[in-house]
C-alpha cells in the first residue's frame, strides 16, 4: 500500500498513469495487424500507401477544424474522448467484416483518430503535468511504450485464440476504457483565458525549420512503420501469431530511455538531442531493410529504443521552448499532425509503389534517405532557434 500511495505521490495521479497505459495498449493491440489484415483481404501495396494518404487528406482538413472548436469552446477533454471512441469504432469494424468499402472505412477512420489522438494526448498530460509543477514528461511517456509493448505481446495470444476479430474487438475495450481515464483531465479550465489585445506575435523562425525537418522525418517514420510489420512476415519469416512479440519489443526498449530522458534533457540542449535522434532514426531505418537475421533485427531495436525516445520528447520539449505561449498549442499541431499529414499525402502511394515494385532494402533506404534531409535542414538551420520573440 505504501507503495502505491509513494507511486501515486511522484505521479500525482493514477488515472494518468493508466491513461497513458490504455491509451497506447488499444493501439498496440490493433496497429500491428492491420496492413496485414488488409494484405489478406489482397488490398495491393499501393493501395495501403493510397489509404494512408487519403487518411492524411481527411486529418489535415478535420484536425485544424476539430481543434478550433474545442479551442474556441474548451472541448480538448471532448475531443480527446472523441478521438479514443472513432478508434473503438474503426477496431469493431475491422473485427466484424471483410467487406473491402466497410473496411476502407475503418482504415480512414483509423487515421483520422490515430495520430491527433496521441498529439492531443501528450499536450493535456504536459499541461496536466506543468500545471502541478511537474517536469517528468518523458516518464509519464514511458508508461505509452509500456502499455504498447504489454499490449503487443499479449495480441499475440489473443491472434493465436481468436484471429484478427478477437484482437481487433480487444483494441476496442481498451480503447472504451481510456474514454473514462480521460476524465483525468478538466472537462473546462476554471478560468477562461483572458483575450489577448496586444500585437500578434511573429513565430520564432527555429519553428519554420523544425516544420520543414519534421515532414522529411515523417515520410520516414510513417511510411517505414506502415510496412515495418509486413516486412517481418513476408521477408524475415516471422509468423502472423508473433507480429504482437515483435512489436512488443519495439516498444518495450524504449521504456528505460523514455523514463531516463528527463534527466538528460536539462543537460543538453534540445536540438543536439533532436539532431541525435534523427541520425539514430536513419541508421535503424535503413539497417532494418538490409537486415539478415531476427537476432540482428533485435540489436537494431535496441538502439532504436534509444534514439526515438532522444528524438519524440526533444521535439515536443523544443516546439515549447520556442513557442510564444499563444502559439504554442497551434505550433504543436502542425508540428505533430500537419507536416506528418501533409508527407504521408504526398509520398504514401509513392512509397507503398516503392515497397511493391523495389523491395524492402531500397524502400528502407529511401526511408532513410528522407530523414537525412530532416537532419540537414535542422544543422543549416541551427542558430535559427536562439532567435527570442
Amino acid at each position: 500500500m505504501s507503495a502505491l500511495l509513494a507511486l501515486r505521490n511522484h505521479f500525482g495521479s493514477m488515472r494518468l498513469v493508466a491513461l497513458q497505459l490504455f491509451s497506447t495498449a488499444g493501439l498496440g493491440m490493433v496497429y500491428p495487424y492491420i496492413n496485414l489484415y488488409l494484405t489478406e483481404l489482397e488490398f495491393s501495396g499501393a493501395l495501403i500507401g493510397t489509404l494512408a494518404s487519403a487518411g492524411a487528406i481527411l486529418t489535415l482538413v478535420l484536425t485544424p477544424l476539430l481543434n478550433q472548436i474545442a479551442d474556441r469552446f474548451m472541448l480538448h477533454r471532448s475531443l480527446l474522448m472523441l478521438y479514443f471512441g472513432g478508434f473503438a469504432l474503426a477496431s469493431i469494424i475491422f473485427a466484424t467484416t471483410r467487406n473491402h468499402w466497410l473496411v476502407i472505412l475503418g482504415v480512414l477512420l483509423f487515421r483520422i483518430t490515430t495520430g491527433p489522438s496521441m498529439t492531443l494526448g501528450a499536450q493535456l498530460t504536459l499541461t496536466q503535468l506543468l500545471r502541478s509543477g511537474r517536469t517528468i514528461f518523458g516518464q509519464m511517456r514511458s508508461f505509452s511504450a509500456l502499455g504498447f509493448a504489454a499490449s503487443s505481446a499479449l495480441a499475440g495470444q489473443v491472434f493465436a485464440l481468436g484471429g484478427y476479430s478477437l484482437t481487433f474487438t480487444a483494441g476496442a475495450v481498451l480503447s472504451l476504457i481510456s474514454i473514462q481515464l480521460a476524465t483525468i483531465f478538466p472537462a473546462k479550465p476554471k478560468e477562461k483565458a483572458k483575450p489577448d489585445t496586444g500585437p500578434k506575435q511573429p513565430r520564432n523562425r527555429g519553428i519554420y525549420v523544425l516544420a520543414a525537418s519534421q515532414f522529411f522525418v515523417a515520410m520516414c517514420t510513417h511510411n517505414a512503420f506502415a510496412f515495418l510489420f509486413i516486412h517481418l512476415s513476408q521477408n524475415l519469416g516471422v509468423n502472423v501469431s508473433h507480429i504482437g512479440v515483435w512489436a512488443a519489443l519495439l516498444a518495450v526498449v524504449e521504456f528505460p530511455f523514455y523514463y531516463l530522458t528527463d534527466a538528460l534533457l536539462p543537460r543538453v540542449r534540445l536540438r543536439v538531442t533532436y539532431i541525435f535522434g534523427i541520425v539514430g532514426i536513419c541508421l535503424t531505418t535503413f539497417c532494418i531493410g538490409i537486415v539478415p537475421s531476427l537476432p540482428l533485427l533485435l540489436l537494431i531495436f535496441v538502439f532504436r529504443g534509444l534514439s526515438w525516445p532522444a528524438y519524440q520528447l526533444s521535439c515536443y520539449r523544443l516546439m515549447n521552448e520556442i513557442s510564444h505561449p499563444r502559439n504554442v498549442a497551434t505550433n504543436q499541431a502542425i508540428v505533430q499532425v500537419t507536416m506528418p499529414g501533409l508527407a504521408l499525402l504526398l509520398t504514401g502511394s509513392l512509397y507503398g509503389y516503392a515497397y511493391d515494385q523495389l523491395g524492402a532494402g531500397a524502400f528502407y533506404a529511401l526511408c532513410a534517405l528522407a530523414a537525412t534531409f530532416g537532419v540537414v535542414i535542422v544543422i543549416a538551420g541551427f542558430r535559427l532557434f536562439d532567435a527570442r520573440q
